[in-house]
């Protein structure tokens, strides 16, 4: 069987490194190469490849941000990552069962990944999803615990960290932020709060409510099979799980219909 290969590097002596080592390997067929993360998810949903050798850090985006499109395709690939890491931070990609190569890439180094690829290739391609997965869920967790944004609140600004936001709603034209560190209000609209915390375990129950999943309290059984559900360390009224988002939310929370 051949198997299709795509190149994203934004470095052209880095994409032909990797075409030079791959060219021994008849298995494989380059089908593309791409310098910037847009075009690489455009090649990616038109080409299906089996492979992708995927440079970590590309200028306009990360080779995580394209591994999270890359997920969501209909066929998945088995995703290589190219680094220039050194060998301690490399070390999580280890235990993620994603394979990784180093910059330079030694040629010693990248036959033993391609007999790895093909073992794993031809004896469970499904595996490739389930090892995406496990390393952009250690890579989310650890940009959840870690970021931070800094909110204003009667003149002074206050660095706070998104795992300590309990839950953000509408508040007229603005929204009001409800955290650990107090509550702040803002002039940022929720469809901006939702795409930017939505990678980081928040949810939108309600078109007025975006809520951080991992503070949920208590789910409680509402009229007419409706749910709420109560926030960790908030006092004030329950917030409300729309109708139509109920299956959805139950699915999150692993609640049986």
């Amino acid at each position: 069987m051949l198997y299709s290969v795509i190149i994203i590097d934004d470095e052209m002596p880095a994409r032909l490194s990797l075409k030079n080592l791959l060219s021994k390997f008849t298995d494989f067929t380059l089908s593309g190469e791409a310098s910037n993360g847009e075009d690489a998810i455009e090649l990616c949903k038109d080409k299906q490849p089996d492979v992708v050798f995927l440079d970590i850090q590309l200028q306009d985006m990360t080779g995580f941000d394209i591994a999270n499109a890359l997920i969501k395709q209909k066929k998945v690939p088995k995703i290589i990552f190219v680094t220039a890491f050194n060998e301690y931070a490399i070390k999580a990609f280890e235990y993620s069962a994603v394979d990784y190569l180093l910059k330079p890439v030694d040629e010693k180094r990248f036959d033993k990944t391609m007999i790895k690829l093909m073992e794993e290739l031809k004896n469970n391609p499904q595996s490739a999803l389930e090892s995406v997965h496990q390393l952009l869920k250690k890579h989310l967790q650890l940009e959840h615990n870690k970021q931070k944004i800094t909110l204003e609140k009667d003149g002074k600004l206050y660095v706070v960290t998104l795992k300590d936001i309990i839950f953000i709603e509408t508040e007229e034209r603005n929204t009001k932020v409800i955290s650990k560190r107090g509550i702040f209000i803002t002039n940022t609209s929720m469809l901006e709060w939702e795409e930017r915390l939505q990678p980081y375990g928040f949810y939108r129950p309600h078109r007025s409510f975006l809520i951080n999943l991992d503070e949920i309290d208590e789910i409680v059984l509402w009229f007419n099979n409706s749910l709420q559900v109560k926030m960790r360390g908030y006092g004030g009224n329950n917030i409300p799980i729309s109708r139509n988002k109920l299956k959805e939310f139950k699915e999150l929370v692993g609640l049986d219909s």
